[in-house]
Order: structure tokens, then C-alpha cells, then sequence
């Protein structure tokens, strides 16, 4: 077990590290027919790939007005949080879907072994702080 994911039949080498995979796959309508923008996020533990999912969520929920802002919050909020994580875990993917004023936006998440082709220390990409966060940052690896 490394980073607090285990992978069933999987044996860890020196080589594969464990991580989680995360996209974000915006569509252009409800109807998920035209994709608007894709980015993805990789991260070393199932609880952080989950909170990079809800706090991007709540980020473009923050968007919304009055019932829509509610309705997003509280699939954010709710329950599904702990299961992700709980899913994550057990090696199996998870994800969030929000119907934003129109636009369709799809979060998810899968247990991965990364092969790091070089060494590296610290983030690839920053935003404006200076600090790699979210979905606006660049792979960590």
C-alpha cells in the first residue's frame, strides 16, 4: 500500500507509483453532444482527488443562481463524498455529473499506477499565487 490506495492483483514496483487520475469534461448542452473543454488532474490520494472534484464544483456552482447554486451544492455536499473516497480505495473509479444553467460538466476519478519518466520536484504549472491548485494546475508528478 503506498499513498493509502491499494490495488487488488496488482504488486507495486519500484518503478509504478500509485495515484488517481481526474477529469473535468465540460459539454456545451445538457445533452453532452459537443464537448466544450477537457482538463485533467493527477493526485497522489483517493481523499484529494475528491476534494479537487468538490471544490471545483462548488467554483462553478458559486456561478449559479438561487435553486440551480442549491441543487449543485448539495449533490456536492451530500453524502457522495465519503463514498467516492470509500470507492477510490477499493480501486474502483467514481465521478460527479452537474447540469450547470444548460451546460453539462462531468468530474471523474480512477485509480492508476503513474510510471514517472523523470524525476521531478514540485509542481509543473502554477496559478496566480504561485501555487499549483486544482484543476488549473498541471499534473504534480
Amino acid at each position: 500500500m503506498a499513498g493509502g490506495v491499494t490495488w487488488p492483483g496488482r504488486p507495486e514496483t519500484e518503478l509504478a507509483v500509485p495515484g488517481i487520475w481526474c477529469e473535468r469534461t465540460v459539454y456545451r448542452s445538457v445533452h453532452a453532444d459537443e464537448v466544450a473543454s477537457w482538463t485533467s488532474l493527477a493526485v497522489g490520494t483517493p481523499l484529494r482527488a475528491v476534494r479537487e472534484i468538490a471544490a471545483d464544483a462548488r467554483r462553478l456552482a458559486a456561478g449559479l443562481s438561487g435553486r440551480a447554486r442549491e441543487r449543485a451544492l448539495r449533490e456536492v455536499d451530500g453524502d457522495g463524498c465519503l463514498g467516492a473516497v470509500s470507492a477510490l480505495h477499493r480501486g474502483e473509479p467514481c465521478g460527479l455529473a452537474l447540469n450547470c444553467a444548460g451546460t453539462w460538466v462531468e468530474w471523474s476519478a480512477l485509480p492508476v499506477l503513474f510510471l514517472p519518466v523523470v524525476s521531478r520536484t514540485g509542481p509543473r504549472r502554477c496559478q496566480g499565487g504561485g501555487r499549483a491548485e486544482g484543476f488549473g494546475a498541471g499534473a504534480l508528478w
